[in-house]
This record gives C-alpha cells, structure tokens and sequence, in this order.
C-alpha cells in the first residue's frame, strides 16, 4: 500500500511540474517541455494527453497550451477569500483615481500571490496569480510586518532573503529594522526592490480576529512615484482603503 500511495504522488507531481513547464513555454511541443522539465518525453506526452482529454490542455498543430478549464477553479480559490470579495471594488477606486497600479495580495506559503490588480500604467509588478518574495515589495514587507516573529523566522529560513535588485533587503538586521518602522507608520515602501524603477506603497489588511488577511498595494514608474505623492499622498490613501476593507470584513462577520 505504501508503494502504491508513493506512486500515485509521485505521478501528481509530475503532472504539475508538466502543467508549470507549460505555463512558462506555451505553446510548446512534448520534445520543448519534456526537456524543460527534464522528464521522459513518453510520460510527458501520456500526461498531456490525459490533460487534454479533461479539457486542462489543448493541442493545434502539435504544440499545447493551457486550457480554459483552469478558470473555475483558480475563480473558486480566489471567491473563498472573504478580503478578496471585500476589496474588488476598492482596489479599482484606488488604482483609478491615483492613476497607479493597484494590487490585492495574500500569503501563502511564504509568498506574496497576486489575487486582483487594476492597471493604470505599462509597468506591472504581475498577473494575477503572480508570487512575490515577501520581503522584496511594498505588499510582502506590510504582510512580514503583522506576523508573529516564529513565522517571520520560518518564512526567512524558506525562502532566504533574495537580491532581485541592487536595492532588495539582504541583510536580516535590516530588513527587521525596517519591519518594526513599517509597523510604527502602519505602511511600507519599495524603491527598486523587486523591479528596477518601479516603486510602490502597500498596507496589511487585518480581520476582526487581528490575523493578517492580506495587504493592498500600489506601484508605478519611479518617475513618477516620488517626493510627497510617493512618501504622503500615497500612504494615505493606500491606509484609508485598508480601512475601508477592514469594516467591511467586520461588516460581514456581523451579518
């Protein structure tokens, strides 16, 4: 029985990592992702013709690509989160009348993850779906910033402290120092951590409980995030749609 369960996990995993190497290549052929993947080009090809006979996988001219059927289930994820439905309608206010990118962010497994966004500018931090180091942007620092010191510790020794720019935070001292002044300013700021010349200003969204339930955030081109509408204009208005997001949620635990 061991061995069987074993198997079995075994072939999920590989499934998934087919499913990931395509998500990267599409459209790509079974040669493309089988080496990709670095898996037989036989066991990629069973895989994805399974995928494709559920409607997970679709094939023109002998090349694949990811199909429709992902949509209900990645909107069933997003629909269960009680600050997603709170904060739609608020990060598209946001975004639209600061003329920036808006985004909506949760944790999970150490990670920031992109779960909505409203666009305003050519410079994307990411797609929905997207997962961000958490100590690499303004969204993942006003996340750290409300966890309990144990998970920061966990989520640090997971996922180290990664350079992605000459500005990220590498240092463990430094990025403790700058979690404590975030939670005293109640925001946080990136300047260049995660993309280079894109800044950004993100706040935590608490539940009723006090757990963190996500963080909202804007970023744009450095060009024009800068002086008081980078360091004021934006905090408050970031802070203020938290705000917002937080009694509704108290609104609906009420209910």
């Amino acid at each position: 029985m061991a061995e069987e369960h074993s198997t079995e996990v075994s072939s999920v995993n590989r499934t998934l990592r087919v499913l990931e190497t395509l998500r990267d290549l599409q459209p790509a052929g079974v040669t493309k992702i089988a080496k990709s993947a670095e898996l037989p080009k036989s066991s990629v090809y069973n895989h994805l013709e399974t995928l494709e006979n559920e409607g997970y996988v679709i094939k023109n001219d002998g090349e694949y690509e990811l199909g429709l059927q992902f949509l209900p289930l990645g909107e069933a994820a997003r629909q269960r989160l009680s600050v997603y439905r709170a904060a739609r309608t608020e990060i598209e206010q946001l975004g639209s009348e600061m003329g920036t990118n808006a985004y909506l962010s949760v944790e999970e497994r150490g990670l920031a993850t992109v779960i909505f966004r409203h666009l305003e500018n050519e410079i994307d931090l990411g797609s929905i779906g997207t997962t961000v180091p958490l100590t690499t942007s303004s969204m993942g620092k006003a996340i750290l910033a409300q966890l309990p010191k144990e998970r920061v510790d966990e989520i640090v020794d997971q996922h180290g402290l990664p350079r992605m720019t000459e500005s990220s935070i590498v240092d463990r001292d430094a990025l403790d120092e700058e979690l404590e002044q975030i939670r005293q300013q109640g925001f946080a700021l990136d300047r260049g951590e995660h993309v280079k010349r894109l800044r950004g200003v993100g706040a935590a969204v608490l539940g009723p409980d006090g757990e963190v339930r996500g963080a909202v955030s804007v970023a744009g081109p450095e060009r024009e995030l800068r002086g008081p509408f980078f360091e004021e204009e934006l905090p408050d208005a970031v802070l203020d749609v938290t705000n917002v997001i937080e009694l509704k949620l108290m609104e609906n635990m009420s209910v």
